[in-house]
């Protein structure tokens, strides 16, 4: 049995083994390999159970494809990978039990690891294949099982069809950027180009111009085919244009650095109240001390110590919100009379009510933030 299905995908073409071992319904493995990397797939009477690349264990690459699809992190898969050693329990079964995902969640990213296994398998001209009957345990259900048939008319004509926009998307580490609106796409949408509607709107609003294309698939959960699919229609459409090299590194450093930014806005909002609270205090001493014993008249000066402090305190919030924008987004606003970009005035304007807006002026050290003219 071995001998007969071993050999070279340049003399035997996979589709050819897919449909020996479909039609005689075989059980076993399939080792597919391609240079360093080595596919297998799963068969239980001819139908395909599961597939994934060769890991060094057998749930790696569905944990890895968990970190990828944003359902964990990597730290909680460390900790997860800890006691799959200890227990023997696959990954995603300890994730679904401690409440990580669901397992509607965890199926989805089976299938996508087997659909994608597929894909790139059938692509493949080159390459050796060895088929080990074996008993394959599982507890799908036969109405979940892949025929061999259907597999090969559907990713032959998958195949097929990728050579027509995989141009569109030069690599998995190309970054796009919006450039239109989705309405410029769906201007005259008809038959299947309709229907993939949902998967290009889910893609488009992932596309971020600082995220790669793969990252963008596998946050789409769409699968390789659906998702480069639907990347390469708007970028035909021209409502996704591709970044040079040297603009995506740019934008990437940027995006590299979400932990520190938060840090500096908590930074910057602890800077913030500290003033306050001070200045809050002092008011109160202020407000409590009775005028001092004199013997000659006393003329009490009157001031509105907290009209003060909240002057102050608005004119260092939105200092640090100007700051906060630089951070986040690499340029400094090109006026303060529009709505806060950040969010972090909870929306309101940087114009102060009844009062003219905040101006600034470059420095060597920074910006300097001017108060508004009253």
């Amino acid at each position: 049995m071995s001998a007969a299905l071993h050999g070279k995908l340049q003399d035997f073409g996979i589709a050819e083994v897919f449909q020996l071992i479909g039609q005689q319904r075989k059980t076993g493995t399939l080792d597919v390999t391609r240079g360093k990397q080595t596919l297998r797939l799963a068969f239980d009477e001819g139908c395909v159970v599961w597939g994934r690349p060769v890991g060094p264990k057998d749930d790696s690459v569905i944990g890895e494809r968990l970190v990828r699809c944003g359902l964990i992190t990597q730290e909680r898969l460390a900790q997860l990978q800890a006691e799959s050693g200890v227990s023997a329990r696959h990954v995603a079964q300890l994730a679904v039990d401690a409440g990580d995902l669901s397992a509607q969640d965890a199926a989805q990213i089976e299938e996508l690891v087997t659909s994608d296994t597929i894909f790139v398998v059938l692509r493949w001209s080159d390459g050796s294949f060895d088929f080990s009957a074996q008993p394959v345990r599982h507890d799908r259900p036969a109405d979940k099982l892949l025929h061999a048939e259907q597999i090969l008319m559907d990713g032959l004509r998958m195949v097929d069809e990728w050579q027509t926009f995989a141009d569109l998307v030069p690599d998995s580490e190309t970054v796009f950027e919006r450039s239109a609106p989705i309405a410029l796409y769906k201007r005259g949408l008809t038959g299947e180009a309709k229907s993939r509607l949902p998967a290009v709107e889910r893609i488009h609003g992932l596309v971020d111009g600082r995220m790669t294309s793969q990252r963008v698939i596998d946050l789409s959960r769409l699968g390789l085919f659906d998702a480069t699919r639907a990347l390469a229609e708007l970028h035909h459409h021209e409502v996704i244009v591709p970044l040079s090299k040297r603009q995506a590194r740019s934008r990437r450093r940027t995006s590299d650095r979400p932990m520190q930014g938060a840090l500096e806005l908590v930074r910057f909002w602890v800077a913030a109240a500290l003033p306050l609270v001070l200045l809050a205090g002092l008011v109160s001493m202020i407000v409590g001390r009775g005028p001092a014993s004199s013997v000659g008249t006393v003329f009490p000066i009157t001031r509105a110590p907290l009209e003060d402090a909240r002057s102050v305190f608005e004119k260092r919030r939105v200092q640090h919100v100007l700051e906060a924008q630089h951070l986040l987004t690499g340029h400094w606003p090109s006026d303060l009379a529009g709505n806060d970009p950040t969010g972090l005035l909870g929306g309101d304007a940087l114009t102060p009510r009844g009062a003219a807006p905040y101006y600034y002026a470059q420095r060597e050290e920074g910006v300097l933030l001017l108060a508004p003219e009253r």
